[in-house]
């Protein structure tokens, strides 16, 4: 009898390549040369850039904390 060939399922394939890039990422992060703190302040930096053009369209901005939503869990 002949064997059916094994088709890799469609999530591990995806798994494998998410996990590819955080470690291609994690490598440029660490061959950069770039303190992470610096990277981490030029992020909130840029997310707050963001939040206060939310406000000036809209004047309200979304917080949500670990208690609301799914953030914090539904148990």
């Amino acid at each position: 009898m002949f064997e059916k060939p094994q088709v890799q399922h469609p999530l591990e394939i995806l798994t494998e390549i998410e996990r590819s890039a955080a470690v291609d990422q994690e490598l440029l992060l660490r061959d950069s040369g770039t303190p992470w703190s610096e990277v981490l302040a030029d992020y909130v930096d840029a997310l707050n850039e963001l939040a206060a053009k939310s406000t000036a369209n809209d004047g309200y901005i979304a917080t949500y904390g670990l208690d609301e939503g799914h953030a914090g869990g539904c148990g």
